[in-house]
This record gives C-alpha cells, sequence and structure tokens, in this order.
C-alpha cells in the first residue's frame, strides 16, 4: 500500500521566493529609473527630449512630471510590498501613502480654481471671491470623504495587524465534583496511555544507527500506535532565510524522488500548525487531498491529525501529519502532542 498526496500540494523549492526576489529587483531598478528621472527633470528640464529619448515637449509639463511621480511611487510602493511580503511595516506604509495622498488631493482641488482663472488671465478680486465662495462646499464634501475613507483604511489596517490570539474569547469552565473526578480520570488514562506510547517508541528506536534511521523508525512507530493509514514529518529548515517545512520522511507515503513537499509558515494545514504551534484535529479532509492506493484500490483518509514538534526551549523543530480512515479524538491529539517531542531528543 502507497500513498499520495494531492499534486498541488507539491511544489518546486523556493518558487515563491523566486518570484520574491525577482520582484524586489524589477520593481527596485523601475524605482530608481523614475527617481533618476524626476531628479534629472527638475535640475535640467525636458532633459530626455535633450538626449533623444523621448519628446517631452509636446507633453504639459505638470501633468508629464506628476505622471512619472505616480509611477515612480507606484514601483516604490511594489518594491516594498515585495521586501516586507505583505506584512505589518507594509500596512503602516500603505496608511501614511493614502493619508498623503488625501492631503495633496485636496490641497491640488483647492488651488483649481486659481489655475483656472490665471489661465483665463482673470485677476478680478470680486470674480475671484464668487468663484471660491461656490467652490468652498465642494473642498469640505471632499475633505469629509477622504476623512470618512481614511477612517475606515485605518480601521482595516487595524484588523491586519490584530494577533488572531488576541481575538480569542476565553470562557471559563466550571466543573461540579463529578466532572472534575471524570476529569481527573481522563487526564490519567491519557497520561498512562502516553507513557504506555512512549514506551513502545523507544523500544523502536533504541537501537537506531544515526539521526536520519531514528526519525523514520520513530514516525513508523508513532503510525503504528495510532493506526493510521500514512504519515509524514516534515523538518524545519531555513532556505534563503526563510522558515520552511520540508517532507523529511513518510509513512506509507510515496513522493517521486524530482518533487519537493513543502510549505512555508502559513501555508496550508501544515504550515498553519508550524505557525501556530498548535495541533489541530480535521474530520473534512479536503477530496483527494491525500490518496491511500493498495491492491484493492484508492481511498481517500477521513480524518488528520497534525501536531508541531517543540523542543525543550518551545522552539518549533518540524510537524508530523497523520492520516486516518477513523476519527481521531482530542485524546489522539494531546497524547501525540506528549510523544513527538521524540524528534528532538537523543537516543
Amino acid at each position: 500500500m502507497k500513498t499520495t498526496q494531492k499534486k498541488t500540494n507539491i511544489r518546486r523549492k523556493g518558487s515563491r521566493s523566486d518570484i520574491r526576489r525577482y520582484g524586489i529587483i524589477i520593481s527596485g531598478i523601475l524605482a530608481v529609473l523614475f527617481t533618476a528621472i524626476i531628479f534629472l527633470e527638475m535640475r535640467f528640464p525636458n532633459i530626455l527630449s535633450l538626449v533623444g529619448i523621448l519628446d517631452t515637449k509636446q507633453f504639459n509639463r505638470e501633468t508629464y512630471l506628476l505622471s512619472i511621480r505616480f509611477l515612480d511611487l507606484t514601483f516604490i510602493s511594489a518594491c516594498i510590498y515585495f521586501i516586507f511580503d505583505k506584512s505589518k511595516p507594509f500596512n503602516i506604509y500603505l496608511g501614511i501613502v493614502f493619508l498623503f495622498m488625501c492631503i495633496y488631493s485636496i490641497w491640488d482641488i483647492h488651488e483649481l480654481p486659481n489655475l483656472i482663472l490665471t489661465s483665463l488671465e482673470i485677476t478680478d478680486d470680486k470674480i475671484i471671491g464668487q468663484i471660491r465662495e461656490v467652490a468652498n462646499p465642494t473642498y469640505y464634501t471632499l475633505g469629509f470623504t477622504f476623512a470618512i475613507l481614511f477612517f475606515f483604511l485605518f480601521r482595516l489596517i487595524s484588523d491586519l495587524m490584530k494577533d488572531p490570539e488576541d481575538q480569542i474569547i476565553y470562557v471559563p469552565k466550571y466543573y461540579n465534583k463529578e466532572n472534575q473526578e471524570s476529569e481527573e480520570e481522563r487526564k490519567d488514562a491519557i497520561q498512562e496511555r502516553s507513557q504506555l506510547i512512549r514506551n513502545n517508541i523507544h523500544a523502536a528506536i533504541v537501537d537506531s544507527n544515526d539521526a536520519a534511521d531514528k526519525d523514520q523508525k520513530l514516525l513508523n512507530a508513532i503510525c503504528k500506535e495510532f493506526n493510521v493509514s500514512t504519515g509524514i514529518y516534515y523538518k524545519l529548515k531555513e532556505i534563503e532565510g526563510e522558515s520552511i517545512l520540508e517532507y523529511a520522511r513518510g509513512f506509507a507515503f510515496f513522493l517521486p524522488d524530482n518533487d519537493k513537499l513543502s510549505y512555508q509558515l502559513g501555508e496550508g494545514l501544515p504550515g498553519q500548525v508550524a505557525k501556530t504551534k498548535s495541533s489541530i484535529i480535521t474530520n473534512n479532509v479536503p477530496e483527494k487531498y491525500i490518496n491511500v492506493v493498495s491492491g484493492l484500490g484508492d481511498a481517500s483518509p477521513q480524518s488528520l491529525m497534525i501536531s508541531p514538534i517543540i523542543d525543550s526551549e518551545h522552539d518549533l523543530v518540524g510537524v508530523v501529519e497523520l492520516a486516518s480512515f477513523k476519527s481521531f479524538s482530542p485524546d489522539d491529539r494531546e497524547i501525540l502532542d506528549k510523544v513527538t517531542i521524540w524528534f528532538t531528543e537523543d537516543n
């Protein structure tokens, strides 16, 4: 019997980091280029026309410079986006840019009547005053609208910056005497079963020759103790400065030699478990997420249990993913959390 995982979960190592690196390079080059053009145009008007690159004399100079500035801001924003990878600093930067754009837009519209009257060569103070009086409600409307938009953007950024754990509501659990005794019995049973499983696992890996052999025997022992159809051990690695969960060992799991199975922290179920350092059980396994193949055909397991591997210093080492045709229980989850520490200990 062998197991295959859905093809969409198998990707080339570093494909996302490559896109990010190319994005930083391309947007950075374009941002520097447009910044240089703005600087040269301010010092030497129509410099592109003089060197024969672009006939800027046929454009309105203010419109031309404004377009260049907006393009420059776009590529600077793209560069910052790729550098911070959609994290909190980029959200803060976006809010600051939006605030300055609001102020700039309102001020520019406020000066628009003067520009129009100047272009029409109208200098009568009475006419200018009448036009400003008519235009003032528009300024107030725009200012109020931008203020509301900025408020909603600020709220959105605040929500994005919240820690998911801050949004968890903790409800105190009350026990009567019978419930408390039952809970204590359950904990004792979990502790006893955990110790038995740990003893069996230790007996299976006690004669391991090296770390790789130990990891494989340990995964095999865990899968047999929980009577699962397949199991995967992902090991945390640093690749180009980025933490990646990479397939290390498998139980009844087939992965072609040329393929890499890896997740970034927060990506997919294993990546989410690694990011939160909290185990999960799901009985709603996506169709074809994992296929168990045997001589009788293939089928998809009904339940997944994924647990982080945490060392004694509370640092993440990896993730264990188990798939079964029977439903896992919360007790199974607690026990798995207790035995996975064997991956961090010496024989």
